[in-house]
């Protein structure tokens, strides 16, 4: 056969004209659905994927991952976790910008936390939440514009925890692997609750040997929430109730007619704070754990943890209180419990609970004073029932507004971040300062801030998170006090509490406890505000140390 006549049959020329178009159509036919088929697959495994990927991920970076309801992750960039955080997350983005783009040495630091709250029990409020990203913004901002910074910039990092702080190790992971490169991570601020989620992120994340990045959290007292990594920015439990005792030991507060509620819900701060109460009042107040038999502690179930039971019924507790004619509480819960406890104590007001020479006196401590409790209606009842609220506190921010140039308890920085608060945010209420949050997540950005500027003075190297964490440790308390952070809420600085210890004598197991030292702790009164005229207490200065003006 020659070559002419293969190629006219595999040409199909020797059929009919009219049968030979027909087969080729048909071959055509066939030939382009497989290419479509093929097509059309390629296209849906890209749509899947693509699916996929916005199915668990919230943001095009994928630095936010999808976890529930919940957009986990680190970012630069403003996210809408809540339209209530737009304003203050996009000057921080804006400001992340500036920094990035002027010629300083940039470093980043990460606030790890909540970032929404929707559900009963969750961490933080939305108020607490937007109040903590402002004060870190008014840290940036002065850090990144002011002259005793040795000419370094902030990035703020958004590390969403989660409600419940439990998505800790998908932050920690990430923020380990920012330790490098451009903008690196020297830090993290933030931290707001005393339980284990807190301690494990930095036990098992951030604290980690091969990772060493240091933890300041801004309002963190329980003393059980300690670590070489872990420092904190608030006094310490025991120091906000040992102010609380020199001060009713002062105002000679009845001792004999006393009483304990405690939150009984699993949750290391109020377990701590009740511990405290029984160590430093139990003997002297009558209120031993062994005497509950006797009706003189009364447990309640706190608004945080176990959703099982009535939450924040004090009904019992008010008829014991009744029956025993109380005149001196110790309230072992947290700020949310407050609240309804006055609404109890009102409503079932068979007693009469104070007078004008002797008031019903709730002793308790706080971060703050809180706006919702002080307002006017609460004032009604705590006045009609002869009530005075006496408040241990990180931040008094009503005295200190207040207060005058003579006012030696006000901290000397307190003005100026209260100036530029209110020009930033002047949209917030009058009393948006008085939760305390704004003034200590700004205290905890500004001890990262004084340490990365006093490393940059030191070396020509860039900084990294082993600088700061040496530097934030070097704390030398004296009336000069080199080195000291200046806070709104008080000139403080850190110490290890391992130094001078006789490990000769057997105490190998000593906490390093990373707390505040020459951290001003004011005691406040409510509805009637005393003025206390005694020496303002400073954490550890009974201890041998020398504190400057606060």
């Amino acid at each position: 056969m020659s070559r002419t006549d293969r190629s006219d049959r595999r040409n199909w020329v020797w059929l009919p004209s009219r049968l030979r178009f027909r087969v080729l159509g048909l071959i055509d036919v066939v030939a382009l659905w497989v290419v479509v088929s093929a097509l059309v697959g390629a296209g849906a495994w890209w749509g899947l994927d693509a699916y996929r990927d916005s199915r668990d991920y919230c943001t095009e970076n994928q630095e936010l991952r999808r976890m529930g309801d919940e957009c986990i992750g680190v970012t630069a960039e403003a996210y809408a976790f809540d339209p209530d955080l737009a304003d203050v997350m996009g000057r921080i983005e804006d400001e992340n910008k500036a920094a990035r783009k002027s010629a300083k040495p940039v470093v980043s630091v990460a606030v790890m936390m909540p970032y929404t709250s929707t559900t009963p029990g969750a961490a933080m409020s939305k108020e607490l939440i937007r109040h903590s990203l402002q004060g870190a913004y008014v840290a940036q901002y002065r850090h990144n514009h002011g002259a005793a910074t040795d000419g370094t910039a902030v990035q703020l990092l958004f590390a969403n925890v989660g409600e419940d702080l439990t998505q800790w190790k998908t932050v920690t992971d990430e923020l380990a692997a920012r330790r490098k490169g451009e903008a690196p991570l020297v830090a993290a601020i933030g931290f707001p609750n005393s339980d284990t989620a807190t301690l494990e992120s930095v036990q098992k994340g951030l604290g980690r040997e091969r990772v060493r990045i240091p933890a300041v959290s801004a309002v963190l007292s329980s003393r059980e929430m300690e670590h070489a990594y872990l420092f904190k920015v608030s006094p310490s439990t025991d120091d906000l109730v040992d102010a609380l005792k020199r001060y009713v030991t002062e105002e000679e507060v009845n001792r004999k007619d006393t009483f304990m509620i405690a939150d009984e819900q699993k949750d290391n701060y109020v377990e701590n704070l009740r511990r405290v109460f029984l160590e430093e009042f139990g003997e002297e107040y009558g209120i031993r754990a062994d005497n509950a038999v006797a009706g003189r502690i009364a447990l309640y179930r706190g608004s945080k943890g176990s959703d099982q039971g009535d939450p924040q019924d004090f009904r019992h507790a008010v008829d014991a209180m009744c029956a025993l004619r109380v005149k001196t509480v110790f309230l072992a819960g947290r700020d949310a419990d407050l609240l309804p406890f006055l609404e109890t104590l009102d409503y079932r007001s068979p007693c009469e609970w104070g007078t004008d020479e002797e008031p019903l006196r709730i002793l308790r401590v706080s971060t703050g004073r809180d706006p919702v409790t002080e307002k006017t209606r609460m004032r009604r009842i705590a006045e009609r029932n002869h009530i005075e609220i006496v408040t241990a506190a990180a931040v008094d921010a009503p005295r200190w507004s207040a207060g005058s140039g003579g006012d030696e308890q006000v901290p000397r920085f307190f003005d100026d971040f209260a100036a530029s608060y209110g020009r930033n945010f002047a949209k917030e209420d009058t009393d948006a300062l008085n939760d305390g949050y704004a003034v200590m997540y700004h205290d905890a950005l500004t001890a990262v801030g004084t340490a990365v500027a006093a490393v940059r003075t030191d070396k020509n190297n860039p900084v990294d998170h082993d600088d700061v964490y040496d530097a934030l440790r070097r704390g030398s308390p004296s009336a000069r006090c080199v080195g000291c952070v200046p806070g709104a809420s008080g000139v403080f600085t850190f110490v290890d509490e391992n130094i001078g210890l006789d490990k000769a004598a057997g105490n190998e197991e000593a906490m390093v406890g990373r707390w505040p030292v020459c951290k001003p702790v004011p005691v406040v009164t409510f509805p009637k505000e005393r003025q206390d005229t005694s020496p303002l207490y400073r954490t550890y200065q009974g201890r041998g140390e020398i504190c400057p003006s606060p």
